[in-house]
């Protein structure tokens, strides 16, 4: 009999709870989701972003760039962070450079 009471005791339990949370349901699913009111709570508000603009605007923003580049002891250039280097195709020792033959030709000699 033990056993019978604490079934009948758990589902009066449970419909009391039912009953107490039903109210709260039905009048969720009465307010109506419109597609302004989802965006209205996911847009920031435009003061801040206007604050922020604005601050950029009057920031001095980064230094200028020098246009010149700095010419290294081995001969390349660098422009700030990039060095550029540019090699001479002449082997030493010859003053100029002859292409090679194209496909399918022969060299001149």
């Amino acid at each position: 009999m033990g056993q019978v009471t604490r079934v009948v005791g758990f589902v009066v339990g449970l419909g009391a709870l039912v009953v107490a949370v039903a109210p709260a349901l039905a009048d969720e699913a009465k307010t109506p989701v419109s597609a302004g009111m989802m965006l209205n709570m996911l847009t920031a508000p435009s003061s801040v972003r206007a604050n922020t603009f604005d601050a950029s605007l009057k920031d001095d923003g980064p230094a200028p760039r020098s246009s010149g580049g700095e010419v290294q002891p081995d001969g390349s250039v660098r422009y700030g962070k990039v060095t550029v280097t540019v090699r001479n195709p002449c082997p030493p020792g010859t003053d100029h450079y002859e292409l090679p033959p194209l496909p399918g030709r022969r060299a001149r000699n």
